[in-house]
């Protein structure tokens, strides 16, 4: 086929006046109130802690911002491949206990967080969380269907509270994400392309993507993201030398062989992996649970965005719950996907038909915000996030694979439009 399928103006019509059922009291309530209340704890986060650096004898905090802002800062000073040992990280940040967190990002994003090398750790941060809550909110803005509830509501979804306040890069790949679906949307392919060329910086997110992309035949994105994508390594190569791969590939297998058992362990990943085989499976089923659920995962992107049938906010929620559940790598912070997958079910219309669809929203764009909190405000050790995450997202995707069946199964079309590939 040399044709794509792109959504018409109808199709766009229908999915932003399904949300107007947010533009009223309750919706300005739920839109404003509740993201600004982990605005505040946030602002008082990061406000006690840049206190507690300024009045105390070190320079960070033991969170993930701390090994971005020490490669920062050693790259900033020109050795950039001197980030891959864990001893040099350690003397810049001056963060003492048990704190494995290497670098392990490939050079174009080295190249991309250099310049917070040339300021202070709190500084940086501040920086790096406001940048990243700024393009959450502008990429957000095109599928919000004009309701201010609903931009601000998403832009600063609870979801996301988990990745800000350890300064994770989470936020800023599903802005970017977002931003290409919204090019994609829009008919400008070759930008979509470029965007998610930028994703690459980290990897491990989108191997899926891909197979959206095919399935719809976009083949203007494929190329345009298999360019940028070269160019960035080329470029940030030429910059940070050929040895920069040569020591993140050296450090990546050892952080691997570290990681499979804390997986297991830590309450803090969230994949099907780590959930399964914390709960008492047997490593080797657990691990092969996680390939089969993702081949499914790819299977059901794949069929999503080939059907014209299915429209694009639920062909966008299919892959977002997909990258959800494909990474035996799944952090606690990356489930802030949870709260664009929500609105895409929406927009869909799967998730306004019932309470508890409503309900399920609410919940998928609350994310892990409840949790993380009660484990900071109070001393409770041994709650595992898993338990939270795990009813919510298999839930999630029972009820997005069921609205997939029923979009096949309907005799009528979706509201598409065909257009040839220029």
């Amino acid at each position: 086929m040399h044709r794509e399928t792109l959504p018409s103006n109808a199709g766009q019509s229908a999915a932003d006046a399904r949300l107007r059922i947010f533009d009223s009291r309750r919706g300005w309530q739920l839109g404003a109130l509740v993201p600004a209340f982990f605005v505040i704890v946030v602002i008082i986060w990061v406000g006690n802690s840049w206190r507690e650096i300024v009045t105390g004898d070190h320079d960070a905090l033991a969170i993930d911002f701390t090994v971005f802002w020490s490669a920062a800062k050693l790259a900033f000073a020109g050795d950039p491949v001197a980030a891959f040992d864990p001893d040099n990280l350690a003397a810049v940040h001056g963060v003492q206990g048990d704190f494995w967190m290497p670098w392990l990002y490939p050079p174009g994003f080295m190249l991309a967080i250099l310049p917070l090398g040339a300021f202070s750790f709190p500084v940086a941060w501040v920086i790096f969380i406001g940048l990243s809550s700024l393009a959450m909110l502008a990429a957000v803005r095109p599928f919000a269907g004009g309701v201010t509830p609903v931009w601000i509501g998403f832009g600063f979804a609870p979801a996301t509270f988990p990745a800000l306040i350890v300064g994770q890069t989470s936020v800023l790949w599903i802005a970017c994400l977002l931003a290409a679906l919204a090019a994609l949307r829009g008919g400008r392919p070759v930008m979509a392309g470029v965007l998610i060329g930028f994703l690459t910086l980290k990897p491990q997110l989108g191997l899926l993507i891909p197979v959206a992309l095919l399935a719809c035949f976009a083949w203007r994105t494929v190329v345009s993201a298999a360019v940028t994508t070269i160019l960035l390594a080329a470029i940030s190569t030429f910059i940070m030398g050929v040895d920069y791969w040569i020591e993140m590939n050296s450090l990546a297998q050892h952080h691997f062989e570290r990681i499979r058992d804390a997986a297991i362990e830590t309450h803090k990943m969230t994949s099907v992996y780590s959930v399964l085989a914390g709960i008492g499976f047997p490593e080797p089923w657990a691990l092969s649970a996680q390939w089969t659920t993702t081949a499914l995962a790819a299977a059901t992107i794949a069929v999503a965005w080939s059907n014209p049938k299915i429209e694009f906010d639920l062909r966008a929620a299919t892959l977002l719950l997909g990258i959800m559940v494909s990474s035996p790598y799944f952090w606690h912070y990356e489930t802030a996907i949870l709260a664009p997958a929500s609105l895409f079910l929406l927009r869909a219309g799967v998730l306004t038909e019932s309470r508890f669809g409503l309900l399920l929203a609410a919940l998928m764009w609350l994310g892990l915000a409840p949790a993380i909190a009660i484990l900071l405000l109070t001393d409770i050790s041994f709650l595992s996030v898993r338990f939270f995450f795990a009813p919510v997202a298999l839930a999630a995707i029972v009820v997005c694979v069921t609205a997939l069946v029923r979009r096949i199964r309907s005799p009528f079309p979706a509201p598409f439009a065909s257009q040839e590939n220029p």
